[in-house]
């Protein structure tokens, strides 16, 4: 995808408690590990600090059934 040198393209995911578990166990693995990308490692920084540390307001209650 090109993209303007201005212009910023956002992505919102929904995703499930335990998808988000293992976001957080994947996170922990490089975080234990080492990134693997220096020129990436800025965005990894940015990632682990959103899913790591989610505020309550974060989250949207929705009913199942």
């Amino acid at each position: 995808m090109t993209q303007a040198k201005d212009t910023e393209w956002f992505r919102t995911l929904i995703i499930t408690e335990v998808e988000e578990e293992v976001l957080v166990t994947m996170a922990k693995f490089f975080m234990d590990n080492g990134w693997i990308q220096q020129e990436t490692e800025a965005g990894f920084d940015t990632l682990i600090e959103k899913i790591c540390e989610p505020a309550p307001w974060d989250y949207t209650p929705q009913k199942t059934k």
